[in-house]
C-alpha cells in the first residue's frame, strides 16, 4: 500500500470527507475500488482514536482554563474591587456611576457580540485575548490604589467589564460547539457546582491575604549579602495579582484550543453600522405591548437594584464591621461566600416552590426575599443578621431571575424573544444611566438612605409589576382555553 496515498486517505477523513467522496478522488489517482476500501478502512480507526485523543486534551485544557477563571473569580470578587475602589480615593458618587457604565457598556457589547454571532463566529483568538485583557485590567486597578489614582482604577474597571463579557458569556458558545458532551469529564458537567465552591474558597483566602498585610502594607525585613532590607507587602496586591495571574493564563490556555471550521465572512467593523440600523429598528418594539413593556421595566428594576446594591453592600460591610468578628475583607468574604454557597440550591429551591405553591405567589415570596439584605443593612446591621439575609436575597434573586425567563417564554413568541433578549441591553441604556446618576448621588449622601430607596423599589414597584405580568400570563392562559 502506498504510504502517500494511505496519508491522504487519512487527511481526507480527517476533514470530514465521506467514503464515497474519497473513492471518487482516490480512483483519479489510478487505484483499484478494493485498494481504496481497503486503506479507509485501516485509516478510519486511526482517524477516530486520534480525534478522541485530541478532544480529550480539549477537555483537559478547558478543565485548567475554568479552574482558573473561578480563582480570579474569587480571589477579586466585585465586593472586593469597589471597597479598594474607595480606597484609590474614588467617592461613593463615582463608584456607582463607574458601576453603572461599565453594566451599561458590558449590556451593549453583550447586544452587539449576540447579534454578530448570528452571522459570523467569533474566532478564538478574539475570546482568548479578551480573557487576558480582563486579568490586566486588575494590575493595572492594583497600581491605581497604590498611586491613589481613581481615575485609573475607574478605566480599568471599564476594560475589565468589556473583557468579560467576550470572555464570559461568547466563551460558552464556543464550547459547546467545538466539545462533545460525550467526551465531557464529570468536572465540566458540573462546573456550575465545583465552581462556585472553588470561588468561595479563593474568596476566603483572598480577604485573610488582604488583612493579613493591611492596606498600608506591612513591612517584611530580610536579609541579603548581610544588609538587612525592609519591604512592604500590601495583601490587595497579591490577591490582584493573582487574579491578574489566572486570567491571563486561561486566556493563553484557549489560544491553544482547536477551532472548528471557522470560515470569516464579515469583521465586527463591517457589522456595526448593521447593529446601530437594526437596534434603531427594533427600538419600537419594546412599547408595542403590555407584556414587552412589563418585562423590560422589570428588567430594568431588577438589574438597577442589583447593581446599586453590589456596588455599596460590600463597602458598607467591610466599613461597619472591620473592627470585629474576624476583619475588614474576610468578613466581607463570609458574609458574600456564604450567599454564594446559597445560590446553589437557589434553582432547586425556585421548582419545588413553583411547583407547591405557583407562579404568583413564589414571586412575591421572591421579592420579598430579595429585599432582606437592604432591610437588614438599614434597619439592623447584625452581622450574623447580614449573613442570614444575604444567603436569603441570593435565593431570591434565583426566583426573580426564573420569573424573567418563564414570562419571557409564555408571554413572548421565538421570534418576539430573540428581539427582546438581543436588544434589550441597548433599550435600557439611557434610563440605567438617569437612575444610575440619581442612585449614585444619594450614595453620596447617606449609604443607609440609599438601601432604604433600594428595600423601597424592590416592595413597591418590582412587586406590582410582576403582578402584573401574573394577570397577563393567566389571561393569556384562560383565553387558550
Amino acid at each position: 500500500m502506498d504510504q502517500d496515498l494511505f496519508l491522504k486517505t487519512k487527511e481526507l477523513l480527517e476533514n470530514n470527507y465521506s467514503a464515497s467522496e474519497i473513492r471518487d478522488i482516490m480512483s483519479r489517482k489510478g487505484l483499484l475500488e478494493s485498494d481504496i476500501d481497503l486503506m479507509i478502512q485501516k485509516a478510519v480507526p486511526q482517524v477516530k482514536n486520534a480525534k478522541v485523543d485530541s478532544h480529550k486534551k480539549i477537555v483537559s485544557m478547558i478543565s485548567f482554563k475554568e479552574i482558573f477563571d473561578r480563582v480570579g473569580y474569587g480571589f477579586v470578587s466585585h465586593p472586593f474591587i469597589n471597597i479598594l475602589f474607595s480606597f484609590s480615593g474614588a467617592s461613593f458618587f463615582l463608584i456607582g456611576l463607574f458601576n453603572g457604565l461599565r453594566m451599561i457598556l458590558s449590556l451593549i457589547f453583550a447586544s452587539f457580540l449576540s447579534e454578530f454571532s448570528k452571522i459570523q463566529d467569533l474566532k478564538k483568538s478574539f475570546i482568548s485575548r479578551s480573557g487576558m485583557l480582563f486579568g490586566f485590567s486588575f494590575l493595572f486597578m492594583s497600581f491605581a490604589v497604590v498611586l491613589k489614582s481613581p481615575a485609573l482604577y475607574a478605566i480599568a474597571f471599564l476594560v475589565g467589564g468589556i473583557g468579560v463579557v467576550a470572555h464570559g458569556e461568547i466563551y460558552t458558545r464556543f464550547l459547546s460547539k467545538n466539545t462533545k458532551r460525550e467526551h465531557t469529564t464529570k468536572f465540566l458537567l458540573n462546573i456550575s457546582k465545583y465552581g462556585i465552591l472553588i470561588t468561595i474558597v479563593a474568596m476566603i483566602a483572598s480577604g485573610y491575604i488582604i488583612d493579613l498585610f493591611p492596606i498600608m502594607g506591612e513591612a517584611v525585613t530580610f536579609s541579603l549579602f548581610g544588609n538587612d532590607i525592609s519591604v512592604k507587602i500590601y495583601g490587595y496586591l497579591i490577591s490582584f495579582e493573582l487574579t491578574a495571574l489566572a486570567f491571563i493564563l486561561s486566556g493563553l490556555i484557549l489560544s491553544y484550543v482547536k477551532q472548528k471550521d471557522f470560515v470569516k465572512s464579515i469583521s465586527m467593523q463591517q457589522f456595526i453600522p448593521r447593529f446601530i440600523a437594526a437596534s434603531k429598528v427594533h427600538s419600537g418594539f419594546f412599547f408595542k405591548n403590555k407584556a414587552v413593556l412589563l418585562l423590560t421595566l422589570a428588567s430594568l428594576i431588577t438589574g438597577l437594584v442589583q447593581m446599586l446594591g453590589n456596588s455599596f453592600y460590600g463597602i458598607f460591610i467591610f466599613n461597619h464591621f472591620k473592627d470585629s468578628y474576624f476583619g475588614g475583607f474576610l468578613n466581607v468574604a463570609i458574609v458574600f461566600g456564604v450567599a454564594a454557597l446559597f445560590s446553589l440550591i437557589g434553582p432547586w429551591f425556585t421548582q419545588k416552590l413553583k411547583h407547591h405553591i405557583g407562579v404568583s405567589p413564589m414571586l412575591v415570596f421572591g421579592t420579598l426575599l430579595t429585599a432582606m439584605l437592604p432591610l437588614s443593612l438599614s434597619f439592623n446591621p447584625n452581622f450574623y443578621v447580614i449573613i442570614v439575609a444575604s444567603a436569603f436575597s441570593i435565593v431570591g434573586a434565583s426566583i426573580m431571575g426564573m420569573a424573567q425567563g418563564f414570562f419571557a417564554k409564555k408571554l413572548l413568541t421565538q421570534e418576539q424573544r430573540s428581539i427582546y433578549f438581543s436588544f434589550l441591553g441597548v433599550v435600557l441604556a439611557l434610563p440605567l444611566l438617569v437612575f444610575t446618576l440619581a442612585g449614585s448621588y444619594i450614595a453620596q449622601l447617606d449609604l443607609v438612605l440609599l438601601f432604604k430607596i433600594i428595600l423601597g423599589v424592590v416592595v413597591l414597584i418590582a412587586t406590582p409589576i410582576y403582578f402584573f405580568m401574573v394577570l397577563i400570563y393567566e389571561k393569556q392562559v384562560e383565553t387558550h382555553f
